[in-house]
């Protein structure tokens, strides 16, 4: 064991009540309330450590469910107050009699979690009330979800503002936001969620998961258009689900990706051996003067005059120029590994997953930049990939009539799949042991767990897999084809 874990006789110290519950018309039920905020954060051990030491401890043989309220703390890394917040945790155990230890280890259990304390002769109360749903009545008291490692979290979408649109976070915890995962009962805080059986939802992955959202930039020129940019760290991949046709009016939107290939070409032709220096000298020279006027007119406060508008387009044009044209149609999959210049253009709505990496080196933006005050363009250029970018090739890892999977495995840190399915027809998807999501971006899904439970989804509905559920079903209950995507950590 661990040495900053609680020992079994510490844990036991901190139990400020146990007892049989006396609830008419009720399965019998035995009922702890455990107090660990005295202990620092480090020292908590998780949720299956308490509820295997505990019921280890009392002779429950005679009971049917064993439900635990803990009362602990956690600091929020994505919150800018870095003391402890307190919170609590009500698991339930349905109870088998004579236990062994690997018995323990593999009883149902199922969870709540909320931030805002309350007494526990609150709950007791609650639990008198509804005598036949104890946990359901106390996540619906609470407005909380409840967690089943067994089963899927939906994932809620968060909205963020841009200059450029929005997002819609789906997985994001971090100062801007923290996404929510929802149910029948109420909303949890994803990492709140993940916390409540967290080696079964993770197992060894990181609780930082795969970043999932959707970009929807607005369909007017230069306003809807992103930064051109590069990551160091961050990998992502676009699956384009919309093209506004007053954008692009024949459905054939333009991503800029890449260096131009006219400009390689111009470039080999002229300066022969030379032609990288020269090109990279004279695209920074662009930029940075189409930087100079376009702070003139960001910080100005007088009314910009129609000449400067016009340098100022003059200028952006010179410098994007060096950027490839990428042609893409609803349904194309761009992705973009490290050192990569790009820039996702208006009217182009896509779903993106990528690493958990908070990082950018900022090459140009046709507005003013709100997150920093400065532009990255000569450390970029000198960064970035000297080529023309190519989209990337999927795959194939299973083809039938009714259904086709294609993979795209060039990331480092995830798989990423596209799942097709005909109507009336189903996938048995397989987890292997990591956490897996997936999102709808066409048609109608019903999916199943191995308990036999199901959710329905639409399009952009998406769900969280825990690690420890083996595999799920999902049917295509629409009248038209079925497209789903999922990544999983490697």
């Amino acid at each position: 064991m661990a040495k900053n874990i609680l020992s079994k006789i510490n844990l036991i110290s901190c139990v400020k009540s146990s007892h049989a519950l006396d609830l008419i018309n009720s399965p019998k039920v035995w009922f702890s309330h455990i107090n660990l905020r005295r202990f620092p954060e480090k020292n908590i051990p998780s949720n299956c450590y308490i509820t295997e030491n505990l019921i280890s401890f009392y002779d429950l043989d005679e009971f049917q469910y064993y439900l635990i309220l803990v009362e602990t703390k956690r600091t929020e890394h994505w919150n800018v107050k870095k003391d402890p917040v307190p919170f609590q945790f009500l698991i339930e155990i349905e109870l088998q009699k004579d236990l062994n230890l690997t018995q323990i280890k593999s009883l149902k259990k199922r969870g709540c979690v909320w931030k805002n304390i309350i007494d526990p002769k609150n709950i007791l109360d609650i639990f008198k009330n509804n005598p036949n749903s104890l946990i359901e009545s106390v996540a619906k008291n609470r407005k909380a979800v409840i967690v089943d490692y067994r089963e899927p979290l939906q994932l809620k979408v968060l909205k963020i503002p841009k200059p450029w649109g929005y997002e819609g976070w789906y997985t994001g915890v971090e100062k801007r936001g923290v996404v929510n995962v929802i149910d029948k009962y109420g909303e949890t805080e994803l990492p709140y969620a993940l916390g409540v059986f967290k080696k079964k939802m993770l197992a060894h992955d990181s609780d930082s998961l795969i970043l999932l959202k959707t970009l929807n930039p607005s369909a007017e020129n230069i306003v809807g258009d992103l930064y051109y940019e590069l990551h160091e760290k961050k990998w992502e991949v676009y699956i384009v689900t919309e093209i506004d046709k007053t954008a692009w009016p024949t459905g054939t939107g333009i991503v800029k990706a890449g260096l131009h290939a006219d400009k390689i070409k111009e470039y080999k032709n002229k300066y022969g051996n030379n032609w990288k220096e020269t090109l990279l000298k004279d695209f920074k020279s662009a930029v940075l003067e189409y930087e100079n006027t376009r702070r003139m007119i960001d910080d100005s406060k007088e009314l910009i005059s129609k000449e400067n508008l016009k340098q100022e387009k003059k200028l952006r044009d010179k410098a994007s120029g060096f950027v490839g044209d990428l042609p893409v149609k609803v349904g194309d999959i761009i992705s973009f590994p490290v050192f990569q210049i790009h820039s996702l253009s208006h009217g182009i709505k896509v779903v993106e997953f990528q690493t958990p990496h908070y990082e950018r080196l900022i090459l140009m933006f046709a507005q003013k930049v709100i997150t920093q005050n400065h532009w990255d363009t000569e450390n970029a250029i000198n960064k970035m990939k000297v080529e023309v970018y190519h989209p990337p090739k999927l795959d194939l890892i299973h083809k039938s009539d009714y259904l086709k999977v294609e993979r795209f495995t060039n990331f480092p840190r995830f798989n990423f799949d596209r799942i097709r399915i005909e109507p009336n027809k189903s996938f048995e998807n397989q987890l292997d042991g990591r956490y897996q999501l997936l999102i709808i971006i066409s048609g109608q899904a019903e999916v199943y767990s191995q308990t036999g439970n199901s959710m329905r989804l639409k399009i952009e509905d998406s769900l969280f897999f825990p690690a420890s559920m083996v595999s799920y079903r999902i049917e295509n209950i629409g009248d038209n084809q079925l497209v789903c995507l999922n990544a999983t950590p490697k």
